[in-house]
C-alpha cells in the first residue's frame, strides 16, 4: 500500500448539535444575496400543490414543471416536507436513527442509503426555495431578480457563488482537534505511505478545505499539494466515474520518481458515502467505507444491499478504526518481510 485518499466533510470529522444553527445561518446569508427564503412548511406545501396541480393542467409551463419533479426528487430520498426546516429535522431524525433492518430497507421504495448517509441536499433545496420563490412572486406580479437559466452559474460560481456563501457561513465553528487523528496519520507518512484529501469543499477559504484540516489540528500533517479540493478536480467530481481518482493519481505520480509510481491497486480511497467509491474502484483503487455511525453498518445478505455496496471492499466504524487497522497491517507486513530475509 503506497497512497491513501480521504475524504473530509463527514469522514475526518463528525457534524455536531450545533450543525443546524450552523446551517441556518449559512441559509440566511443565501437568502440575504438571493432572496431564498425559508419557507415555512404549510406556505411551501401551498405553493407546491398549485405548482403540481398547474403542471398537469398545463404540461408546458416550466416553472410548474420544475417544481413538481424537485419536490418530487426531495419526496423519493425522504425529505417530503418542502420547508428547509422540515427537510433537515427529517435528515437529523434519520441520521440519528437506528438502521433500518433489511426487510425493511427491501419493502421501502427510496434509497436507504442515499436517505441515510448523505448531506442535507442543500442545492436541490436551495433550487426548490428558488423556484417556489419564482412561483411566489408570478402569483403576485413581482419581477425576479434573476432568470431561471442562471440558477446553476450562481449556485456554483464566483465568490458571491451559494456554494461559497454556503461553505463560508458554515464556518468550522463545529469542529473540534483530533490528536488521535492527526497520530495515525503522521505514523502512516512516516511508514512511507502518501496520504492525501480528496473533497468537493473548495482549497481554499473561509469555511473551507485548508480552515476545516487547521481546526482537526492537521494544518501541515496532510502536504499541501496532495489536498484537492474542487478548484483541483474541477470539471470532475467524485461519484460513479473515475476520472477524478485517475487525476488525481497522476498527479501525485508526477511528483514523484517515475519508477516508483503508485498503482491504482496500491491506493486506497477511504469515504462515508458509498456512492463515491463507484468511480474508485472502476479506478481500480481498494475501497474503503465509513458510516458516521456505527450503527449504519449493514450486512450484505440482501440482493439490494450487494448491489449498493458492490464498490466497496472494507467497512470500518470510524476512520480511527481503519487508520489503525492499516497501520496493523503495514507492521504485519514489514516484520514478515524482516523475518523472511533473516531467515534468507
Amino acid at each position: 500500500m503506497k497512497l491513501v485518499i480521504l475524504d473530509l466533510d463527514c469522514f475526518l470529522y463528525p457534524y455536531s448539535k450545533t450543525y443546524r444553527n450552523t446551517v441556518l445561518r449559512a441559509w440566511r446569508e443565501i437568502k440575504k444575496e438571493y432572496g431564498l427564503p425559508i419557507f415555512r412548511r404549510k406556505t411551501a406545501q401551498k405553493l407546491i400543490e398549485a405548482a403540481k396541480e398547474e403542471a398537469n393542467k398545463n404540461p408546458d409551463d416550466v416553472l410548474a414543471r420544475c417544481i413538481s419533479q424537485l419536490a418530487g426528487g426531495l419526496e423519493c430520498k425522504g425529505f417530503p416536507r418542502a420547508s428547509v426546516l422540515g427537510m433537515l429535522e427529517v435528515y437529523y431524525r434519520r441520521r440519528n436513527a437506528t438502521q433500518l433492518t433489511e426487510e425493511e430497507e427491501d419493502t421501502d421504495p427510496g434509497h436507504a442509503l442515499d436517505r441515510t448517509y448523505r448531506d442535507p441536499p442543500y442545492k436541490e433545496m436551495i433550487a426548490l426555495a428558488y423556484n417556489l420563490r419564482l412561483l411566489q412572486d408570478r402569483k403576485s406580479g413581482k419581477k425576479a431578480r434573476f432568470a431561471p437559466d442562471k440558477l446553476q452559474e450562481k449556485i456554483v460560481e464566483g465568490d458571491k457563488g451559494i456554494t461559497q456563501l454556503w461553505n463560508r457561513r458554515m464556518g468550522t465553528g463545529f469542529i473540534r482537534p483530533d490528536a488521535e487523528l492527526a497520530s495515525a496519520i503522521s505514523r502512516l507518512a512516516n511508514a512511507g505511505v502518501e496520504v492525501a484529501l480528496l473533497t468537493h469543499s473548495f482549497k481554499q477559504g473561509e469555511g473551507e478545505a485548508m480552515q476545516k484540516l487547521e481546526k482537526l489540528g492537521l494544518g501541515g500533517v496532510i502536504p499541501e499539494p496532495n489536498i484537492f479540493g474542487i478548484e483541483e478536480i474541477s470539471p470532475y467530481r467524485k461519484g460513479a466515474k473515475p476520472e477524478v481518482y485517475e487525476k488525481v493519481l497522476a498527479a501525485i505520480n508526477n511528483s514523484r520518481d517515475p519508477a516508483d509510481a503508485i498503482k491504482p491497486i496500491e491506493t486506497i480511497m477511504a469515504e462515508d458515502t458509498p456512492g463515491n467509491l463507484e468511480g474508485a474502484k472502476k479506478a481500480g483503487m481498494q475501497t474503503v467505507w465509513v458510516p458516521r455511525k456505527e450503527k449504519h453498518i449493514p450486512g450484505r445478505s440482501s440482493p439490494k444491499r450487494r448491489k449498493e455496496l458492490a464498490s466497496v471492499d472494507h467497512i470500518f466504524a470510524t476512520p480511527h478504526q481503519f487508520l489503525d487497522a492499516l497501520l496493523s497491517a503495514i507492521r504485519a507486513s514489514s516484520e514478515e518481510a524482516r523475518h523472511r530475509r533473516y531467515q534468507d
